[in-house]
């Protein structure tokens, strides 16, 4: 079924029929109205990609993200695609799984599919950096949470030494004196930025690193290091949600007691730190001032308005406290630093 057809049937020009289909030019209502329900009764399909090369941009962006699975990341794409769709671009989302050659791949994709700009969450710091650049020379392209190498392209974030700070200085608060960091390895900044902010941060409030694990952003990261913890620290520190409910959940299962034994914590504050009981301490990712951020530099891009250096924009998060670090009656912390 093509334009032509949808014309003939409703008795006007290709023309008038394009232009009442698309909405741009001169025609009534009432033509738009008559050419649309023609157009639905024949089952017209309009080819988005032809339309996108006339008019030189397709209203859509290209998203790729390391693990669509991950909660963190699925929550992100739903406030991106809340973002774009109030300023009148359509999503189009893909799933690398943190393989390089998968993400060079979904990149080259994305440009086949004309779309107007690149939203990537690199694989791996490094290794994603050729890609990731030679992809932002071709079409506007801002990085989200995680950057691919220095001076890659755009780059929008959350703080993460900030968040550690937040986490050190509440467990102190706490009366917690050991601690045992679990969090990703160097394959991503935020596994990088995490650890060091943490080991950093925790001496100047007077917590004690007694251990360190950093493999993956996952939950069986957070059990294979409670399987071989021992003994048990005042409070296990992971580098996010998923880590913190693995580590949590292989504890109750060794029959360690959560918070009386030992506090847990995690980071972003997906829906996943809700769900369990007691709830789990988090930083709390303000992910619509992110993603936020990011349209908002990917659109200047798009629009032609470059700025005179790559944007770097980082912002702070909230601290979400729950019942795996809270007091129990009777115990008392020392509440002032």
């Amino acid at each position: 079924m093509t334009l032509n057809d949808v014309a003939v049937a409703a008795g006007v020009s290709v023309g008038t029929a394009s232009r009442a289909m698309t909405g741009r030019g001169r025609v009534s209502a009432e033509t738009i109205e008559h050419v649309r329900a023609v157009a639905s009764g024949l089952g017209y399909k309009p080819n988005v990609i032809g339309q996108a090369l006339r008019r030189g941009r397709s209203n859509t962006v290209g998203m790729v993200v390391p693990h669509i699975e991950n909660p963190f990341f699925a929550e992100l794409i739903r406030a991106v695609e809340s973002g774009l769709h109030d300023k009148g671009y359509q999503l189009i989302v893909a799933d690398s799984h943190a393989n390089t050659e998968a993400e060079e791949q979904r990149l080259g994709l994305l440009l086949a599919r004309q779309v107007d700009g690149i939203l990537v969450v690199p694989a791996c710091y490094g290794q994603s950096a050729p890609a990731v650049a030679a992809t932002a020379e071709e079409i506007p392209l801002v990085q989200l949470d995680r950057r691919a190498g220095e001076d890659t392209a755009d780059y929008v974030g959350v703080d993460n030494r900030a968040g550690m700070t937040l986490i050190a200085h509440h467990l102190a608060a706490q009366g917690v004196r050991t601690v045992q960091f679990v969090g990703g390895d160097d394959a991503t900044t935020p596994g990088t930025e995490r650890a060091e902010a943490f080991q950093e941060v925790a001496a100047t409030v007077g917590l004690e690193l007694v251990g360190i694990y950093r493999h993956q952003f996952t939950y069986e990261t957070g059990t294979q290091a409670m399987s071989i913890q021992d003994p048990i620290p005042d409070a296990i520190v992971c580098g996010d949600d998923l880590i913190a409910l693995g580590a949590y959940g292989q504890l109750r299962r060794a029959g360690v007691d959560v918070p009386s034994r030992t506090k847990v914590t995690g980071f972003d504050g997906t829906v996943l730190s809700t769900i369990v009981e007691p709830s789990l301490t988090t930083v709390r990712q303000p992910l619509k001032q992110i993603s936020g951020a990011a349209i908002e530099a990917l659109v200047h891009r798009m629009r032609g308005d470059i700025p005179p250096a790559f944007v770097n924009e980082q912002f702070e998060p909230l601290l979400q406290t729950g019942g795996t670090t809270a007091l129990l009656p009777g115990s008392s912390a020392v509440l002032s630093w």
